[in-house]
């Protein structure tokens, strides 16, 4: 997977958890916020930053290069 494919993928995640929110379905939209919680471990574990500036893992296989 690459850097954008993963962006990709929490925003659609993002948007599918605010969409169960709005139509009153909390324990929906938690489930759903625990699966982004997931992805975002894994694509840190790869090298990739999320948007809200964490940084890639520290010793991860691809921290400290650049992606787009």
């Amino acid at each position: 997977m690459t850097n954008k494919e993963w962006l990709d993928r929490l925003a659609k995640l993002e948007r599918e958890q605010i969409d169960h929110y709005r139509a009153g379905r909390a324990s929906e939209g938690d489930a759903v916020g625990l699966t982004i919680c997931s992805l975002i471990s894994e694509g840190r574990a790869q090298g990739f930053s999320v948007p809200d500036g964490r940084p890639p893992i520290a010793g991860s296989a691809e921290a400290g290069r650049a992606h787009g």
